[in-house]
């Protein structure tokens, strides 16, 4: 697969990472991949397996696989990993002979609290692993490798950056047929089979689930959310708004855009319209103004609800901004209040060379408004990566 040619990047990254942290090992621990994926086999590995295997790869700069017999050859094939060792009957003996050899003081593991991204270990191969690393010093030296995974995801290569870009570009694309498409009468799901139609024409794949993606939200009667569309027909008069994007060898875009539908009586969109519609850019731009490297997510969350508040519309009920890239939410960091379910990842600090959504929206009496793109998070600032909507397209 295309992601292939970026582990070997990826790999050398998280030697700069456990570097950085202060660790002296990583340990992914995995099984039936297939049936459990943890999401950061992906980037490391690139290939499913089957009995217990361990990837260990050390502050040292040593990457060492632990595969079962019948998967050593196709680990070695990927040439990913210096040291490949096989076992037939259990992995416990060769596991505890790599960590006499390397002898680390910590050892980060795949599992977090807050980072779904970063939480791939079942608790049943924990207890597996607990049960290898019996009557050894290195039982008590787990930790959790959420830091380096969600460093790891966050900071995106120049080739992933490529295929972001591209995901992008063709994102847009379909949003200006998108444009061609509209018109009264039209029914949400209509707009998505149309979009559905163009994906299978050019062999594209949805950033997320089908059944929703595109979102597609037509006049004040449709509700906003995850959701699949409905058969609502769009008025003249009417908001449009789509939640959309499209996969690139492996990475995801994705964007938020706006449509008014034209009347007889109002031409362009009223007035009301249009100050929610400024409403959302400037709490956009307040977030994305305090958005750089470093920071923690909950002070970019922060500025741009303080600002969409202050021109008298409700607080949005979710986070500001999620990191973007194998998956839509590809965990690390958010960009979001310190609310109970988001756990610690407001807290932590974003990552040089992320990228994050930025979106918010507010309830009309035309329909929904809602806003979303991407930026590219460097040491001074965040820029767009993709071209952000300042208008609503009127058709």
């Amino acid at each position: 697969m295309a992601v292939e040619s970026i582990q070997a990047e990826k790999l050398a990254q998280a030697v700069e990472l456990l570097d950085e942290q202060e660790i002296d090992c990583w340990l992914t621990f995995v099984r039936e991949s297939s049936e459990t994926s943890d999401p950061v086999m992906k980037l490391i590995v690139g290939h499913d397996v089957t009995w217990q295997s361990a990837f260990i790869v050390t502050r040292a700069g040593r990457r060492i696989a632990i595969v079962g017999g019948p998967e050593g050859a196709t680990v070695r094939r990927a040439g990913l990993y210096d040291t490949v060792l096989t076992y037939d009957e259990g992995i416990t003996p060769t596991l505890r002979e790599i960590m006499r050899e390397i002898d680390p003081g910590q050892i980060a593991i795949n599992y977090s609290v807050s980072d779904v991204a970063s939480d791939g270990l079942t608790h049943g191969m924990y207890l597996q692993l607990v049960e290898a690393l019996a009557d050894t010093p290195w039982r008590s030296h787990l930790v959790s490798a959420g830091p380096i995974i969600g460093a790891l995801r966050s900071r995106k290569t120049p080739s992933e950056l490529a295929r972001m870009r591209k995901a992008i570009e063709i994102t847009e694309e379909l949003f200006a047929q998108v444009t061609a498409f509209l018109q009264p009468g039209r029914t949400e799901a209509e707009v998505a089979e149309m979009l559905h139609a163009e994906m299978r024409r050019r062999r594209l794949e949805a950033s997320w689930a089908a059944d929703h993606c595109p979102a597609v939200n037509a006049g004040p009667t449709s509700e906003a959310g995850h959701a699949g569309p409905t058969n609502i027909a769009m008025q003249p008069g009417d908001l449009v708004h789509l939640d959309f994007g499209v996969a690139y060898e492996g990475y995801r875009a994705d964007l938020q855009r706006m449509w008014y539908l034209r009347s007889e009586a109002d031409p362009t969109p009223p007035a009301s319209v249009q100050r929610a519609f400024q409403a959302c850019v400037d709490a956009i731009e307040a977030g994305r103004a305090r958005l750089n490297a470093g920071v923690q997510g909950w002070t970019v969350d922060a500025a741009a609800r303080a600002s969409l508040t202050a021109a008298g519309y409700p607080e949005y009920k979710h986070a500001l901004g999620h990191s973007v890239g194998l998956a839509t939410h590809d965990g690390g960091p958010l960009l979001g209040p310190r609310w109970p379910r988001y756990g610690d990842s407001p807290e932590r600090p974003i990552q040089p060379n992320s990228v994050y959504t930025l979106e918010l929206g507010v309830a009309t009496e035309r329909g929904f408004i809602g806003l979303e793109d991407e930026v590219l998070v460097g040491e001074t600032g965040a820029e767009y990566i993709s071209p952000a909507q300042r208008a609503l397209i009127v058709v």
